[in-house]
């Protein structure tokens, strides 16, 4: 004889047990479900998601807070890196994924940041090639070079070089740069010059045309 299925199981529920305000961080809260620590995070965020002492959940609802927490803080980490210095989508994605945030919650918290500004991959590159060009007088190659390993696109790379540099512009900077170097040659017979300068403007980004006519301008 068989025997009658028993009534469904019912469904776990938790129970936030504690909202505990940390006594060496006071902006952090601590969140006790079921009576055991669960985790923390920052005061202002438990009571924008709504969080209350006594607050019943559900397994499913519980793993939607813990996923709306972990995006939250992908997000405060990204800007604080972001505080520290411009980063591409591509340096910060990885710098996220080192720092131990699952994939998913890694392309949510780009996708956060690209939509409130803070992430843009045209602006960073602009800002870089500004930067390399006018203190550090670096060539287009070069630049291009640095950008590509940021993780940023052929297109978007040729578009703001386009933009914010020409032969000419290339010219000037390596002339520019030239003669801060001429000094250290002095000693050295013009062959001997020729070919250092030319290998120091190799390495700094300029093309091959351009060193040539620039070297043969200052010696």
């Amino acid at each position: 004889m068989r025997n009658k299925p028993g009534p469904m199981q019912q469904e776990r529920i938790f129970t936030v047990t504690s909202l505990a305000k940390q006594e060496k961080r006071s902006w952090r809260t601590s969140i006790f479900i079921n009576g055991a620590f669960w985790r923390a995070f920052d005061t202002e965020t438990i009571v924008e998601l709504g969080l209350f002492e006594g607050q019943k959940l559900l397994k499913n609802e519980l793993s939607q807070l813990d996923h709306a927490l972990e995006k939250r803080h992908a997000v405060q980490r990204a800007v604080l890196l972001l505080s520290y210095r411009p980063r591409s989508t591509s340096e910060l994605s990885d710098r996220l994924s080192k720092i131990g945030f699952s994939p998913d919650i890694v392309d949510e918290a780009i996708g956060e940041l690209q939509h409130m500004g803070y992430l843009d991959d045209e602006t960073f590159a602009q800002s870089w090639i500004r930067s390399r060009m006018d203190f550090g007088l670096y060539g287009s190659r070069r630049i291009r070079q640095e950008l590509r390993l940021k993780g940023i696109s052929d297109d978007v790379i040729s578009d703001k070089l386009e933009e914010n540099t020409s032969a000419e512009d290339e010219y000037e900077r390596a002339k520019k740069l030239a003669e801060s170097k001429l000094s250290s040659y002095k000693d050295l017979d013009r062959n001997t010059s020729f070919r250092r300068l030319s290998q120091f403007l190799l390495r700094r980004g300029y093309s091959p045309s351009t060193v040539y006519d620039v070297c043969k301008s200052v010696l």
